[in-house]
Formats: C-alpha cells, sequence, structure tokens
C-alpha cells in the first residue's frame, strides 16, 4: 500500500479492548523463552497492558500501563499529534510488559485513505498478530480518530500578530512576549579565546558561558524553573572554573534544583526517554518498541 504523506494534526482517542485472550488472564500471554522452557509474561495471572500509536514506524503516542485488567482493559486516553509522516496506516499496537521487555497482543489498522477527508472515525477495529490474522477470541479495540490537514489551519502563514494569534493549541505554556534565545558556541570558553566574529549589525558577536548563564537563571528565578534535555546528570557542578567563582556555586545542579523548590519555585523538568543514562536497563532485553 502506498505511504501517504500526514502533515498536520491528528486527534486520537483510545478507548478500550472488548476482550483479550480467554478474558482470565491466561492462556494467550504465556510464553515460552530461552531452552529451559520458562514461562513468563502474565500467564501468571499478572497483566500489565499498554497500546500505542504509530504511523509506520514512527511512534506518536502511547497510553499508561494497565495493571490486572486483562479480561477488558479500558484506558479512555486522549492525543493530539502534530505529525509529518509519510504512512499507509495508522497503527493501534497493544503490548503487555514482562520480565523480558514487552510482549505484543497484536496490532489494529486503519488505512491513511480513511483519514484524509477529515472526518472523524469511530470504531472497533479487529486486532491482528504478526502476521495479520485475527487472535484468538476475535479481540476488537475501541479507537476514535481525526485527521486536520495543515492547510485547513487559520493560522499558518499569519505569524504572530500581537494578542490576536492564539499560538500553538495543547501545549503546557501559553504564547508569552519578552521570551528569548540565547546562542552558545561552547558550554564554557575560555578568557582568552574570544574570536572576532562580525555580525549585521556591525557589533561583533560577544560569546558567553553557558553553564555559568544557566547557573545564573536558576539562582535568580523567583517563579518557574524549566529544563529539557537528552539527559540530565545532576551530579555536575555549573560553575567550574577556579578563576570566575560565584556565591553558591560550589554546590551540584541537582541540589540547587532542590534549594530553589524548598524556596517555593516551581521546579519542572522534561527528559527525553534515554535509556542509556540508567545502568540497570542497559542489561535488560527490549525489542526496541518498549
Amino acid at each position: 500500500m502506498a505511504q501517504i504523506l500526514l502533515h498536520g494534526n491528528l486527534h486520537v482517542t483510545i478507548y478500550e479492548v472488548d476482550k483479550i485472550g480467554d478474558g482470565g488472564g491466561r492462556g494467550f500471554f504465556q510464553k515460552i523463552v530461552g531452552n529451559i522452557g520458562e514461562k513468563v509474561g502474565i500467564g501468571n495471572g499478572i497483566s500489565k497492558l499498554y497500546a500505542t500509536i504509530d504511523l509506520e514506524k514512527a511512534r506518536v503516542g502511547r497510553t499508561r500501563i494497565l495493571e490486572n485488567e486483562a479480561a477488558n482493559p479500558r484506558w479512555y486516553e486522549s492525543f493530539h499529534i502534530y505529525c509529518a509522516h509519510l504512512a499507509s496506516n495508522v497503527i493501534f499496537t497493544v503490548k503487555d510488559v514482562n520480565p523480558i521487555g514487552a510482549t505484543l497482543v497484536g496490532r489494529a489498522y486503519i488505512p491513511v485513505e480513511e483519514i484524509l477527508d477529515g472526518e472523524e472515525i469511530d470504531r472497533w477495529i479487529e486486532i491482528l498478530d504478526e502476521n495479520k490474522n485475527p487472535i484468538h477470541a476475535g479481540s476488537k479495540i475501541h479507537v476514535k480518530l481525526q485527521y486536520f490537514d495543515i492547510t485547513k489551519d487559520h493560522n499558518l502563514g499569519r505569524g504572530i500578530r500581537g494578542s490576536k494569534y492564539p499560538g500553538v493549541p495543547y501545549t503546557f505554556f501559553s504564547q508569552r512576549q519578552g521570551c528569548r534565545v540565547s546562542l552558545y558556541q561552547d558550554a564554557h570558553i575560555p578568557d582568552n579565546f574570544i574570536p572576532k566574529i562580525p555580525l549585521a549589525s556591525g557589533e561583533y558577536y560577544e560569546p558567553h558561558r553557558c553553564w555559568e548563564d544557566v547557573f545564573d537563571s536558576i539562582t535568580n528565578a523567583k517563579h518557574l524553573i524549566y529544563i529539557t534535555g537528552w539527559s540530565v546528570y545532576t551530579e555536575i557542578s555549573l560553575v567550574r572554573d577556579s578563576r570566575r567563582p560565584k556565591p553558591g556555586g560550589d554546590i551540584t545542579l541537582g541540589d540547587l534544583l532542590k534549594k530553589k523548590a524548598s524556596e517555593g519555585v516551581r521546579v519542572l523538568m522534561l527528559v527525553w526517554d534515554d535509556r542509556t543514562s540508567v545502568g540497570l536497563l542497559k542489561k535488560g532485553w527490549t525489542d526496541g518498541h518498549t
């Protein structure tokens, strides 16, 4: 099936699965691993089920994990997905978390062609195995989705025009004035390394020290600290140059954030799913889609 570019907003709700296996949390989820024939998964009566939304190989949404609800897992979770993906299907995958990673329960498919007209789709879809055959007991998943093409966005191409621009919807922070972006050449620059870089204004670029500026921003924060990154190592010190000491600069990033939180500053962190930063997870088995 040909892939079609989805460029716009995809609104999806995953409701529930009508039944899985024989409804008792056994049978289907027993899995034989290794040569010793050990049974794992929820064949022991414990289920940990979650569902995902995929645009081909791109995972764009995932529900919470439901424990011990194998007979009729009900998530009732909604997602607003900004997409620019080539796909032939919107794929709903149901998995079970177990000691070796995650076991595939099955996948349900809605062809992309069916959502292009922007009409809302609300239906039960058959769950299929890896060979696209119906899984045991004919299980189905109830989903709702609607696609809004980017060309239908009334804000497209308007830019920011004063207070009438609503900003990007479904985001944590609303649009604000007075924001700025600081560009850095390196995390730290020695005093004798200041190249002459002319700017369009006729002035010269003045490099700053990233870690020191981050320290100053956190130290001076009065209301909110929001940190994002691939991984955040809280044991580092931001002030490291002995020739440029700062009051309070002898503590780690983690202690600095705890100090600000104790002062009443709201501290928020968004860390990407970086398994390599967690030693225990390096030893585990994964299927690449957990």
